[in-house]
């Protein structure tokens, strides 16, 4: 099937890039580090509440590595930044990837390179979250069964990791979710995909571009082979 270049209304309430990396810098120069080369941009860093756990905690608990200590805004986009992760995300009324968001990742890539902060990365992921006001499962081409029959349930919960090309998806699909959108609770479903890069060997800036490009091609294609081909004639589709 053919494959969208946009459909409408847009479903993605979230887009994150994340790269996680190596780094033989301090933990608490870091910060200071990449702000001399992004502040003309993301000046106002916060603490996120991990900050306030104790560091020798976070620097031994494998749960706690990848997670973002600080966080700056320049709307639509906020940057994470970490001892051992930097993501960019768009929340809220998504950019487009060619039109802005794949730009401004490439701008952010630039300069954390010239702080010299990265040593190698470890891993790459590109991952959306779509959200439908209904149940998901009537429209894409997975079911879940028991007994061989539909399952009825108040809540179906599909996971699972698919390799393609290099590249691997995390998935899920939630029906009956809620999720907050502009301060309001709604209640619908869920479709997350991770499409991500981790490879065994450690990778540096040269061919980054072009791999989170890749990665979000992966994860376009699975998304849409996922929908049956009906539902997304129902979604405005532009080619």
């Amino acid at each position: 099937m053919k494959r969208p270049t946009k459909i409408t209304p847009d479903p993605i309430i979230d887009a994150v890039v994340e790269l996680r990396y190596e780094s033989k810098v301090p933990p608490d120069a870091i910060l200071g580090m990449i702000f001399a080369q992004v502040n003309s941009k993301y000046s106002d860093f916060k603490n996120l509440p991990i900050t306030a756990i104790p560091e020798d905690i976070r620097r031994n608990d494998p749960n706690l590595w990848f997670n973002p200590y600080y966080q700056a805004e320049a709307p639509p986009f906020k940057l994470n930044i970490g001892p051992r992760v930097i993501s960019l995300s768009n929340t809220g009324n998504y950019s487009g990837w060619k039109e802005k968001y794949f730009p401004e990742l490439k701008d952010l890539l630039e300069n954390i390179k010239k702080s010299g902060v990265v040593d190698s990365f470890s891993r790459v992921g590109v991952r959306y979250i779509d959200f439908f006001e209904f149940d998901i499962y009537d429209h894409i081409n997975l079911s879940i069964t028991l007994n061989n029959k539909p399952l009825d349930s108040v809540q179906s919960v599909f996971t699972a990791i698919f390799n393609n090309d290099g590249c691997s998806t995390r998935a899920q699909v939630v029906n009956n979710a809620t999720v907050v959108l502009s301060g309001k609770e709604k209640v619908g479903s869920i479709i997350d995909t991770d499409t991500f890069f981790e490879p065994q060997d450690r990778f540096y800036f040269d061919g980054l571009n072009d791999l989170i490009d890749k990665c979000h091609d992966e994860a376009l294609d699975f998304f849409f082979k996922l929908l049956k081909k009906e539902f997304v004639e129902t979604l405005n589709p532009e080619y």
